[in-house]
């Protein structure tokens, strides 16, 4: 494990705590120590509920010792701090809350905890001791006060709320409940719901007006332009100009015929530049250019003249010699000086602007100069009548020095200067330099901007991409192997997902490993230690001298350190070895005998090796364990060369069928990762029976278990606080500890192996059983099951009776206490999880204490079931090899699939004994339990995508951890085949990644900086998932337009090309069938609908929290109501909390009374 890549800095130590700081930086490099931050103290108010670790800080605070303890055998005192004390304040660069695991007080939790109405209930501790003395008063259980409720003050309206009455002003209370919503919150989604929409709208005109609009508005088409040189003979130029005089008619002059057009013979004026016949005088060049003393041309006393130049026309490439030849019929013919001439030369309107490029400047014979954007000719300036006025010398400096192609704008800098620059744009202008006015440069810039910026993230997702698959995934997992070896694993894998029953290569167990047939329930008939465990089970593979840790070897010659590491690698079961051999190293001192590894209590509440001082309660010592569970291997055993850990397969299960329960539960237990480290818990959701099925989803399960702790007729409901609202927050569930009971049929014998089992049966309190879902709360309690549990084992904190009888199945089932189990494998109860998977995923974790979770390949079992079912294959491939991928090599993948993920429960950290609580950690219990879904974007969150939403939960709370991809673990489901069903299960997930994406976007600690960091990434999808009807419209339209019209847009068929191109040439890169490109073609023709028609229902239907047609049960959906409809009030008296040492002592209190009785 490197050092380098610790979060120390996220240490939480008060000031009573300095002490301990810095006695282990004292004696250890590695331990716990404080780091600089960047993050800015006002990012850290801990005591805002909305900060990320507020749970974690009030949890610590309520407790009077540090939580989660381990077997380093480091103590450390109990903190000054109470739930009545002053707060003291917390440090800035607190993220992760680190304990050390060692022997603590276990006073009961004083965690505030809220109803549903928002009352706070506060609940007042008592300390005591955990010593057992002897005499009846050894089981008394600590009184507890009773609870007072507050009344939570009411909270002001929100901006959001008040826009949303505001947007809806037109649809008042009353005639909304005519529609069919009658009550408030049903209302209040609706609003929000239109609200939504019509951000949604703002932004898709404000993307549409960024397309097509912005450019026209700010770089709006002014007079047309014409190129010099260009100018055609119906028209003429007048001082840089072009006026179109093919319809014009001149009065009758001298020379001129009246109505004549000047454009055609005989004076052939067409094309021509008729600037000295028009020319601008007395202006800017009065008292720069003055007549002479014996000047002729006609002037007054102020020197004013009538004109510089003699008045001709000269060809428009400026090729034309100057001319003084007096006019044949008077002087100063065709200068139009009269008032009449002038006025019409002014009202004549001009055809378009004369315009040069840089390159016509610099490469042309004429002498051209630019001035504020005006091109000056200055050979015209040998045109001046030298003899009848005079002129700045300037003007010959300018002629002489060879200033062809620059721009003077900057060069005549004094005022002098500029205003002569002024003089020579009035006189000898020919026309505008080709230059974009600020609004053009603008629109240019937003434009090339935005296109750098998409095809840079199009760009940089698919180069990535390519670099996962061929750089990072092949050394993920158990082991490295090459990109050949890649490829046929991958292949295996595609041939495995052809069907969903096929198997994978299930690896042959050997006879003593398999489950013993049995003809009747195991009963508690025999109590069995550990050690008569280890014996009954020896075999050859691990057998009792390997299960028992030899501590008088080496096992430095193994590569374990003293501290509990392999390889750089810790594990509980390492740091536990550790600690037990040096407590073994003292009693082997004291002529003691050694202990075993195995024979230990809880790894979280024990500071000795045996438990065998009676000062306090380390296991469970009132449950057996069962005789036939499973031995634990010994410290050394690493099949795959890395050491293990006590994984939890998770299988939540609402109506599935037989069938479908057993290839999850079939795949599960043959896994080839050892069943001595594995633990499959299955959640029934209630006493559902799925449409089709016989018999109910509970039934279903139990018939697949055997060899019961209690037989299931005998099995007691027990209480606990679920995620729901109103009096559906108290809920009952049974507890069925077992082992799997296979079907040859579907796994020969050979290949079976005893895994341990335990199936919690939501069936709900005796008020619903005749209700048509009892029990049921839905997935996300489920999951808080198992969470919560795990948080109040890690914390020390009262648990319910359920949990507490969690912890005892497991333990009877295992011979391990639950703090063993350091990660959770999440899996649906449709999927089929490939025999090595969960070996990877493991063997990842192992390798990287930073990874919090990891979701492996979905794979589509029905491909060519329907229509339906082949545009999805592309989609869930692209969405892997592509999303997944750009996101796992940053350590930041936005979504772990609730089908196929594995979380880590706790982080070691470093090798000292300190854990990091990740899945346990309350900042992701507290707040993925929330049952107060009060607003559309809580609703959204919790209830359609709850397993969306605790990725994100994880990333919020811990930025600098990891999420990653690995495309080695795989498994595969089946996909909706109807339309209808993918419609309302696309409607859920459109929905919930549009949400989950606003969370996630306003995390400022995700890696990169920004536009170059995941949140403008994330920003981007947020963005293009909300405009993406728009957007299929958009290119539809562009295709068309490139078709019909001119000038084609070519960038913008450049992007498009490459955001529809890219994913192809990744199928080329990364696939390992071309089947996949037929696939894509698929794909594409359905654009329309993942595009428009899906995202579109899905805006629709964002005040929608059903799971519509994705999960069916006998009677139909609609009938049986929503779990997160709860009517009357939780009476949170029916729920009993003790810590579990306070249930233990019950229940010894319990067992001594009962044998008394005997007696």
């Amino acid at each position: 494990m490197s050092e380098d890549n610790n979060d120390d800095y996220y240490l939480h130590f008060n000031q009573d705590e300095e002490s301990l700081l810095r006695s282990r930086q004292s004696t250890s490099s590695r331990g716990a120590r404080r780091q600089n931050s960047l993050i800015r103290p006002e990012r850290n108010r801990f005591y805002d509920p909305t900060n990320p670790h507020y749970f974690s800080v009030k949890a610590t605070e309520h407790n009077e010792h540090i939580t989660v303890k381990g077997p380093s055998g480091i103590t450390r005192g109990a903190s000054m701090r109470s739930h009545h004390s002053t707060r003291t304040h917390i440090p800035d660069q607190y993220h992760d809350e680190v304990y050390q695991m060692h022997t603590m007080p276990a006073n009961p939790e004083t965690t505030d905890r809220i109803n549903d109405d928002g009352d706070v209930i506060e609940t007042q501790s008592k300390e005591y001791s955990d010593s057992i003395d002897a005499g009846d008063d050894e089981y008394m259980i600590p009184s507890m006060q009773p609870t007072k409720l507050q009344k939570r003050p009411e909270k002001s309206r929100s901006f959001w709320q008040i826009y949303c009455y505001v947007i809806t002003f037109w649809a008042p209370g009353p005639l909304i409940a005519l529609c069919g919503m009658p009550k408030k919150e049903r209302q209040m989604a609706w609003r929000e719901k239109i609200a939504l929409l019509s951000v949604i709208v703002y932004i898709g005109a404000f993307v549409a007006y960024l397309t097509f609009g912005f450019t026209k508005t700010v770089c709006s088409t002014s007079d047309p332009r014409l190129k010099n040189n260009e100018i055609s003979t119906g028209l003429v130029i007048i001082n840089g100009k072009a006026y179109s005089l093919d319809s014009s008619s001149h009065p009758a002059a001298a020379g001129i015929d009246a109505g004549a057009n000047i454009l055609y013979p005989p004076y052939n004026a067409g094309g021509m530049d008729l600037s000295f016949m028009f020319q601008n005088v007395n202006g800017n060049c009065h008292n720069l250019i003055k007549p002479r003393a014996n000047a002729t041309t006609p002037h007054d006393d102020d020197g004013n003249m009538a004109w510089y130049f003699p008045c001709k026309m000269y060809a428009q490439d400026g090729s034309t010699k100057p001319n003084f030849t007096e006019s044949e019929y008077y002087p100063g013919w065709a200068c139009h000086t009269s008032n009449e001439a002038r006025e019409a030369y002014y009202s004549l309107e001009s055809f378009a602007d004369v315009y040069f490029t840089w390159d016509d400047i610099k490469n042309s014979s004429r002498n051209l100069v630019v001035y504020n954007g005006h091109v000056l000719d200055l050979n015209l300036l040998d045109w001046l009548e030298t003899d009848q006025l005079t002129y700045p010398s300037l003007f010959d400096e300018l002629k002489s020095s060879n200033l062809q192609g620059y721009d003077l704008s900057i060069i005549l800098s004094t005022s002098h200067e500029k205003k002569t620059a002024r003089c020579l744009s009035e006189i000898i202008k020919v026309g505008e330099i080709d230059s974009k006015s600020v609004g053009c440069i603008a629109s240019d810039v937003v434009l090339y901007v935005s296109l750098a910026l998409i095809i840079a993230v199009v760009v940089a997702k698919f180069l990535i991409a390519c670099y996962f698959r061929w750089g990072v995934a092949k050394n993920q997992g158990a082991t490295q192997v090459d990109n050949k070896t890649m490829e046929k694993q991958l292949n295996a894998i595609e041939d495995w997902s052809e069907n969903i029953n096929s198997q994978g290569p299930i690896k042959q167990v050997d006879p003593s490993l398999r489950p013993s047939k049995r003809t009747t329930a195991y009963g508690h008939k025999k109590s069995a230690s550990k050690f008569d465990i280890l014996k009954k089970q020896s075999s050859k593979m691990l057998n009792l001298k390997e299960s028992i840790v030899d501590l008088e070897s080496d096992h430095s010659l193994y590569g374990i350190s003293s501290t509990g590491a392999y390889n750089n690698m810790t594990t509980m079961t390492l740091q536990n070895y550790a600690k037990t051999e040096k407590a073994n190293t003292k009693t082997k001192m004291g002529h003691g005998r050694n202990a075993s590894a195995l024979m230990r209590g809880s790894v979280m509440w024990s500071n000795n090796a045996f438990g065998d001082a009676p000062t306090e309660i380390t296991n469970i010592a009132s449950v057996e364990v069962h005789p036939d569970a499973v031995q634990q291997p010994p410290v050394t055993f690493m099949p795959y060369g890395f050491p293990l850990i006590h994984t939890i397969c998770f299988v939540t299960c609402y109506s599935e069928d037989e069938d479908g329960l057993r290839t999850t539960l079939d795949s599960l237990s043959t896994t080839d990762y050892p069943n001595s480290h594995k633990l499959i818990m299955v959640v029934c959701d209630g006493l559902i029976k799925g449409s089709g099925n016989d018999k109910t989803t509970p039934e279903i399960a139990l018939d697949m278990m055997e060899d019961f702790i209690i037989p299931p007729d005998e099995v007691k409901p027990y209480s606990y606080v679920a995620v729901a609202a109103g009096s559906k927050r108290h809920n009952m569930a049974k507890i069925y500890a077992g082992y799997y009971k296979y079907n040859d049929a579907t796994v020969p014998p050979e290949k079976q192996q005893r895994v341990p089992v335990i199936t919690i049966v939501k069936s709900g309190t005796p008020a619903e059983q005749g209700s048509a879902k009892p029990g049921n709360r839905g997935k996300r309690d489920s999951q808080v099951i198992l969470m919560s549990f795990l948080q109040k084992m890690t914390f020390d904190e009262r648990m319910t009776e359920l949990e507490f009888q969690l912890l005892r199945n497991i333990y009877s089932i295992t011979g391990l206490m639950a703090d063993f189990y350091e990660t959770v494998l999440m899996v649906d109860a449709d999927t089929k999880v490939f025999p090595d998977s969960l070996t990877h995923m493991v063997a990842e974790m192992v390798k990287d204490p930073l990874i919090m979770g990891l979701c492996g390949e979905t794979k589509i079992a029905n491909k060519r079931q329907s229509w339906v079912t082949a545009i999805q294959v592309f989609e869930y491939y692209i969405s892997h090899h592509q999303s997944k991928a750009f996101e796992s090599v940053f350590g930041s993948v936005t979504c772990l699939p609730g089908c196929f993920s594995i979380y880590r429960i706790k982080s070691p950290k470093g090798f000292d004994g300190f854990w990091v609580p990740v899945l346990a950690n309350p900042d992701i219990v507290e707040r993925y339990s929330d049952n107060v879904t009060d607003t559309l974007h809580k609703k959204n969150l919790l209830l359609l995508g709850e397993d969306r939403y605790l990725s994100s939960l994880m990333l919020k709370t811990f930025p600098k951890r990891k999420q990653v991809f690995v495309p080695k673990a795989a498994c595969k489901t089946i996909a909706p085949d109807e339309f209808k069903v993918l419609l309302s299960q696309r409607r859920r997930w459109i929905n919930s990644t549009v949400h989950n994406l606003f969370e996630l976007v306003l995390i400022r600690d995700l890696c990169g900086t920004f536009c170059f960091s995941m949140q403008f990434v994330i920003m981007i999808e947020l963005i293009g998932t909300l405009v993406l009807p728009l957007a299929i419209c958009f290119t539809i339209y562009v295709i068309i337009f490139a078709i019909v019209s001119k000038p084609t847009p070519i960038l913008t068929l450049i992007l498009l090309g490459l955001i529809l191109g890219l994913p192809g040439l990744i199928v080329v890169i990364t696939a390992t069938r071309w089947s996949y490109l037929i696939w894509m073609f698929i794909y594409l023709g359905a654009l329309p609908i993942w595009n428009f028609i899906l995202p579109s229902y899905a805006y629709w239907k964002f005040d929608d929290f059903s799971w519509g047609d994705t999960r069916t049960i006998a009677g139909g959906n609609k009938a049986a109501g929503g779990h997160d409809d709860g009517d009357g009030e939780f009476d949170h008296s029916r729920i009993k909390m003790r810590t579990w040492r306070e249930f233990e002592r019950e229940e010894k209190m319990f067992n001594k009374s009962s044998s008394l009785d005997v007696f």
